[in-house]
């Protein structure tokens, strides 16, 4: 049992340590967001490309523009900033959501730490505990999203609003009136979720007997402001509040599992939504208590408590465009974009926790004792979602891996893919960037291309140990993996240069800040020393020598490598159909795909697919045919999402030698386009295709071999 008190060295000791923590966890979070920072726009924030030119002609209705079911009109105009005055660079809207959301946190701990009631001791126990939960390590995989600002935005909104409407209630001035409905329109015209905040301010309001007068106008604005925001409103198929009455039980776990992040992250569901709905029979007990001591009316009860009803309203809002009663796991619930809610929301309910206890006097669960058990707590939360953090960060990985090509002027489908689902988009809109000299092309490597390696730093005596492990062909280039030891230790992430056998500068290799590419992963790439990198081969090159990038100069690794004399061919690289091909197949193999690739490049002729409706199907289609009057060829191939036993290659009829043996990577969802220069002597060609794969995803897909354009 806990004593009623402290003793006063373990009350200064206990300060201290939430000071420390609170202290080291704002720096984690700073560090992270830093580690995670991508210069190219991600999924959804590619929409900053396609509207560049709105952004330079001043078009102000791009503003008004919907995202899904959102006006993101206020994250939209910093976007527009961003680009216009800070290069396009993204760091504006990344600091931006680190402001909103500190400011966010400040304004509820300041509602209770202007409660003088409570002792000085107890307020500082609340706010330093909420805040070591509100800035958690795992922010950053929000914060490190610039197109993310508008959960920040609107978190702040609402905040303010509340704790406005409050002022307003109290003082009788229009000028806090006039926040709380300014607040609220920032919140609700960041995020589509925000339109609950109108009516929640209303009942919250008439509560706290705000005068008549100030409800009408309230509500008068948020008629007004919720009325034109759908102005021109496009419903998208994804909301259905239908859902939310017809499958009651789903929306109930999907706000337990929401509620529940993220220390229900990794849990099993019932785990999960177990502690969400632990949380929300708190917050209930809580209001309880404040209903039965009357003190529901003061400002701690007012704007932590509405601050939470205000989470419960949001989820209702996204539950009701992601119902999907096939997924037992509540996924959509958990994902790590939606992250600052919960957070934020879990802070708030620390603060009410703690401001409750010292508020009404309690004998054994005292701020203090309740610190020491939320700490303890938290600790142990913490530590169990290192692993969770770390492998949902392997997507700021995969980000930096697709921005490295792009710094080097490659623009590669497979690659571009991993920063959003359609590449033809990505190639269509990054001529503007690269036009303005915006995102990654601020101060592009690419510049460096052609030049001599000397111009670059000198190069010393000394070799650097390791190895380039293996390429693989990209289009327009080549991906290189390797790994190195560094020389002094100082510098955790090897950068290194690519050079050809001229000694020109055709590439440049790094490990990414967010830790390596899983996919590229093999036994001889250690994770501390391995690099990945890219070769543009517009320059000419046949060999490549790799350079560790030192404080003092460029240090030789030893010896040199070959590059594949086939690549990936570019849409525009296909021409027509090769004529007469004579496939022979065994007869598992027929024209139908598990899935049919909704992006990229699409085959014109019939494809012969191993799968026939089971994974385990195994066997071979070869083609044979005349080589083209050109010397070149494109073999069209699309594989599942494992590789297993999956094999290709371009074999000499005559003389059966093997032209070219096709690498796969499992992360490669389109078609693949292999474009193989043939020797002149090779007049009759065929094209081999074997799957032995038994295990889930092993397939293999192959279409008529085509001409180089």
């Amino acid at each position: 049992m806990f004593r009623s008190e402290l003793p006063e060295y373990i009350r200064f000791a206990l300060t201290y340590f939430l000071f420390a923590w609170l202290a080291y966890s704002v720096y984690e979070t700073v560090r992270f967001t830093l580690i995670y920072y991508v210069p190219v726009p991600i999924m959804d924030y590619w929409r900053v490309a396609e509207f560049l030119r709105d952004y330079q002609s001043m078009h102000v209705a791009v503003l008004w523009k919907q995202h899904n079911e959102h006006r993101i009109l206020f994250p939209e105009i910093v976007f527009a900033l961003d680009m216009l005055a800070a290069h396009g660079r993204f760091i504006l809207p990344i600091a931006l959501g680190f402001i909103c959301y500190s400011v966010a946190w400040g304004i509820l701990s300041f509602t209770v730490m202007g409660d003088l009631e409570i002792a000085f001791s107890d307020r500082l126990f609340a706010v330093l505990i909420a805040g070591v939960v509100a800035f958690w390590e795992g922010l950053a995989l929000v914060l490190a999203q610039p197109f993310l600002l508008q959960w920040p935005l609107m978190q702040l909104g609402a905040v303010v609003s509340l704790f406005c409407l409050k002022k307003a209630a109290d003082t009788s001035n229009s000028i806090y009136l006039g926040g709380a409905i300014a607040a609220a329109v920032l919140a609700t015209y960041s995020s589509g979720n925000a339109l609950l905040l109108w009516p929640l301010l209303l009942a919250i309001g008439a509560f706290i007997r705000l005068s008549r007068r100030s409800i009408a106008a309230l509500a008068i604005s948020g008629a007004l402001f919720i009325g034109l925001y759908f102005v021109n409103y496009r419903f998208t198929q994804e909301t259905n509040l239908r859902s939310l009455f017809l499958h009651p039980w789903y929306v109930f776990g999907f706000l337990g599992s929401y509620l529940s992040m993220p220390f229900g992250a990794e849990k099993p569901p019932s785990v999960s939504v177990a502690i969400g709905l632990t949380s929300l029979a708190v917050f209930g007990a809580l209001l309880a208590l404040a209903k039965r001591f009357d003190v529901c009316r003061s400002s701690p009860a007012v704007v932590l408590g509405g601050f939470y009803l205000f989470t419960l309203l949001t989820v209702s809002i996204t539950v009701s465009g992601r119902v999907d009663v096939n997924d037992p796991n509540f996924t959509a619930a958990k994902v790590t974009r939606y992250l600052t809610v919960p957070l934020l929301t879990w802070a708030a309910l620390l603060l009410l926790c703690l401001w409750m206890s010292g508020r009404l006097k309690w004998r054994i669960l005292t701020p203090r004792n309740l610190t020491v058990v939320f700490s303890l707590m938290l600790m142990l939360g913490f530590y169990k979602l290192k692993s969770w953090r770390q492998a949902s960060a392997q997507d700021f990985a995969d980000y930096q891996f697709a921005a490295m090509s792009l710094d080097l002027g490659l623009t590669d489908s497979q690659i571009d893919t991993r920063i959003f689902p359609s590449p033809e988009f990505v190639t269509g809109y990054l001529p503007g960037l690269k036009a303005n000299h915006l995102a990654v092309f601020f101060r592009s490597r690419e510049r460096w291309l052609g030049q001599s390696v000397e111009r670059f730093g000198g190069v010393e005596d000394a070799t650097a140990t390791g190895e380039i492990v293996y390429t693989y062909p990209v289009e327009h280039g080549v991906e290189v993996v390797g790994w190195v030891d560094s020389v002094d230790g100082r510098d955790p992430r090897p950068r290194i240069l690519l050079a050809n056998e001229s000694g020109k500068i055709v590439g440049f290799g790094w490990q990414p800040a967010a830790g390596f590419p899983a996919d590229l992963h093999i036994f001889r790439t250690p994770d501390k020393q391995s690099w990945v990198g890219f070769i543009n081969l517009r320059i000419p090159s046949r060999l490549i020598s790799a350079y560790l990038v030192t404080r003092s100069g460029l240090l030789p690794q030893n010896g040199v490598s070959t590059l594949p004399t086939f690549q990936l061919a570019s849409r525009d690289q296909v021409g027509e159909s090769i004529p007469d091909v004579r496939w022979r197949t065994d007869a598992i193999w027929e024209d139908r795909l598990p899935v049919k690739p909704q992006f990229g490049w699409q085959p014109s002729a019939p494809t012969y697919c191993s799968w026939s409706g089971h994974d385990e199907n195994t066997g071979r289609a070869m083609a044979d045919f005349s080589s083209p009057a050109n010397g070149c060829v494109v073999l069209p191939i699309l594989h599942g999402p494992s590789i297993g036993g999956a094999s290709a290659e371009l074999i000499d009829a005559d003389s059966e030698k093997v032209l070219a043996e096709f690498p796969f990577r499992e992360r490669d969802p389109l078609w693949t386009l292999w474009r193989v220069p043939v020797p002149a002597n090779a007049k009759r060609l065929r094209f081999l295709a074997v799957d032995n794969g038994k295990k889930g995803g092993q397939w293999l897909a192959v279409s008529a071999p085509l001409q180089c354009k």
